[in-house]
């Protein structure tokens, strides 16, 4: 198996087909790397989607984005990893589950001939399940070494948990707000914000599964488009603010309806769409796409509300097996919307004999200047050697 690297404007119609392969065979999928949500992005701005690719006799293993960073705030050693979930989404790699050690490995070694860095920081990585043992098998691994800088915690609702709370549910039916798991305090603040809602509204408040309507579309964007927003001038991020923004959503949307993989929740108050929450289906995982609440309804506690309805509707679904609500830790109060929590781990890889040794000093750095200017120096110093060796194997013709 080698690695090899591949920009997102190069990817060809085989390609395609390689990576959506790889896609079905995953140790664990990736919504951010699902082939239906990336072609749309082909057309736009891709100068910064560099893939590293563990591949063997035209096949793909492994797949990772990386960018370009340095190794941390305090050591400034240029390293290449991944982005930060809580802000950007997973950004763990598709790994075969078959051959994912194989494959992580392949992917991190590659790094030293492909772009002189002798260190991979993977952030926001599984702490559990096939990645975390890939992970463990590469940690022993000869040459390699890992240090783990931080922990983070995600909603998660386990949906096998959830199937005794009753059968599915109606595609349209009454919205349920007032959860088990939810303490005494948050299910009365949730009840009163529903009777609010509902008369000021005039309505009921009901829950409706829009997937099949290609309306729901055009209602969240309008939804999510009528508040901050869809403000430009106050950090607003709606979809319609930008055209191809727009078109490329609606491609993803429409990508994922094509395989009945598109779920669109709609909460309704009388006969007013209130909240409306997008997931993804990967495998059998509902991943949170996008939400938005109508703007007027927000003194109502629009976006819990829709949030906790969405749950209860998509634990009774038995089609999924979880839902990743794609909520960090970072929004602790959203967060308890869900029952369940994921643990993720920030960790670094070094690779070769150098950086290998230096992942163990890493933690201490930040506490004693010798010791960060001893990692500097020495990394500085395998970079050297790895740009030397990298010459020298330019030079050298083949048969030589």
């Amino acid at each position: 198996m080698r690695a090899k690297l591949v920009r997102l404007a190069e990817v060809t119609d085989a390609d395609w087909m390689r990576w959506s392969a790889l896609a079905e065979r995953s140790a664990e999928p990736n919504l951010a790397f699902d082939p239906r949500f990336l072609m749309s992005d082909q057309e736009g701005d891709t100068d910064d989607y560099l893939f590293v690719i563990a591949e063997e006799a035209g096949e793909w293993f492994g797949l990772l984005r990386v960018f370009a960073m340095a190794l941390s705030p305090s050591v400034d050693i240029p390293a290449y990893g991944t982005w930060d979930p809580p802000l950007f989404g997973a950004s763990h790699p598709l790994l075969d589950r078959a051959r994912a050690a194989e494959a992580l490995s392949t992917l991190a070694r590659g790094l030293r001939p492909l772009l002189r860095t002798g260190y991979l920081s993977l952030r926001g990585y599984p702490a559990t399940g096939p990645l975390a043992e890939a992970l463990g098998a590469v940690r022993r691994q000869r040459a390699i070494g890992a240090v783990v800088t931080q922990s983070h915690a995600s909603a998660w609702v386990d949906v096998a948990a959830q199937h005794a709370s009753g059968s599915p549910a109606d595609r349209v039916g009454p919205a349920q707000i007032d959860i088990d798991h939810h303490n005494a305090d948050t299910r009365k603040k949730l009840r009163r914000a529903a009777r609010r809602l509902a008369e000021t509204a005039g309505g009921s408040l009901t829950l409706r599964d829009a997937s099949d309507d290609p309306e729901a579309v055009e209602r969240f964007i309008a939804m999510q488009r009528s508040g901050w927003k869809g403000d430009a001038q106050r950090g607003g991020t709606a979809v319609a603010l930008d055209h191809g923004m727009e078109v490329r959503f609606r491609r993803k949307l429409a990508a994922f309806r094509g395989t009945d993989d598109l779920i669109v929740l709609e909460l309704w108050a009388g006969d007013v769409p209130v909240h409306s929450s997008v997931y993804l289906v990967e495998g059998r995982v509902a991943e949170g796409y996008l939400d938005a609440y109508q703007h007027e309804f927000g003194a109502f506690s629009a976006g819990k509300l829709g949030r906790t309805a969405a749950f209860a509707y998509l634990r009774r679904l038995p089609r999924l097996t979880a839902v990743n609500p794609g909520i960090y830790d970072y929004y602790p109060d959203a967060a308890k919307v869900y029952p369940d929590r994921r643990e993720y781990i920030d960790v670094i890889i070094g690779v070769g004999v150098v950086p290998s040794l230096l992942t163990g000093l890493l933690l201490r750095a930040d506490a004693s200047s010798l010791r960060r200017r001893a990692v500097i120096v020495a990394s500085n110093a395998d970079r050297f050697a790895m740009r030397a060796v990298g010459a020298v194997k330019r030079r050298v013709k083949p048969g030589s």
